[in-house]
């Protein structure tokens, strides 16, 4: 019985040992392996088949997103690189940089951000911490965990797929509805849309007054809520400029002038779980004295 308990203390600890070196690194002992990761040892890693490059400019060491960065043409550069340390180095003052871009220019785009450049254009870089969407910079820290997971599905796109995909992660949409700088449409109807506003006419949100603007937004909240509860109410909604094409819509939007008519952006609690995109809803009246309604809505 003694001997029969023995063996099996060590088949338990065994299994304990099992577990445990499943814990630690895999390599060979007296390899010289280290549990340091790449960012902490500054060496060169391989990231989707790109070398990590890094610089060290604003007070903060940055590494290469591997994707064009989003510059005003009017930003001034905010200095150059001035020292190329070996590509096992970790740039650790302003101006460093692990490889081959000596002299080239960096422009400060916000905190933990900027962009080199480079041959092939204005190239970002960011800080461990900080994530970038369309220009847009933020914490990861301030972020929800589904954010940063879609963040990292979009990152790995080609530039065709992201234009492709319609998803706008809600917690960058304020930020996205006052960005001048991101254009929706660039049809001849936005452009006759922009000369029309030229001439004097209001557009189409400053042709409603706040407590109109209120009245068609509690009337998306009721539909979205208890029309179609299946949606679960709504968790975001915006209206669009009128620089969208929709305003233009033949036969439908674009029956109606500014004053009667009113689009949204809207993401619904289920869609943003299922992690769909926002969508389109947009509110008509026929004439001042007649009620709201949902004319048109989807993607």
């Amino acid at each position: 019985m003694k001997q029969r308990m023995v063996v099996i203390s060590l088949i338990f600890f065994g299994m304990i040992s099992l577990v445990s070196g499943g814990c630690a690194s895999s390599s060979p002992a007296g390899a010289g392996s280290s549990s340091a990761s790449p960012a902490e040892t500054g060496s060169s890693t391989e990231d989707s088949g790109t070398s990590r490059q890094m610089i060290y400019v604003g007070g903060v060491c940055l590494s290469s997103a591997g994707r064009k960065a989003i510059v005003s043409p009017s930003a001034d550069a905010d200095g150059q690189i001035t020292e190329v340390l070996s590509s096992e180095e970790k740039p650790s003052a302003d101006g460093q940089a692990n490889f081959d871009c000596l002299g080239v220019s960096y422009t400060l785009l916000a905190d933990g951000a900027a962009s080199l450049e480079l041959a092939d254009g204005d190239i970002l870089f960011l800080a461990d911490d900080t994530v970038e969407y369309e220009g847009i910079y933020k914490k990861k820290k301030d972020l929800s965990d589904d954010t940063l997971t879609w963040l990292d599905f979009y990152d790995s796109l080609s530039e065709d797929e992201r234009l492709a995909l319609s998803i706008v992660p809600s917690e960058f949409a304020d930020e996205l509805r006052f960005s001048s700088s991101q254009p929706e449409y660039d049809t001849d109807s936005s452009i006759a849309v922009s000369a029309e506003t030229a001439e004097g006419l209001p557009s189409y949100i400053d042709a409603l007054t706040e407590d109109e603007l209120i009245e068609t937004e509690n009337l998306i909240q009721t539909y979205f809520t208890e029309e179609t509860p299946y949606y679960e109410g709504v968790d975001q909604l915006y209206p669009v400029d009128s620089d969208n094409a929709l305003y233009q819509n033949v036969g439908l939007e674009g029956e109606y002038p500014p004053g009667n008519i009113i689009i949204y952006k809207v993401l619904t609690v289920r869609d943003r779980r299922d992690g769909n995109p926002f969508r389109s809803v947009s509110v008509a009246r026929n004439n001042k004295s007649s009620d709201w309604k949902i004319i048109n809505s989807g993607y």
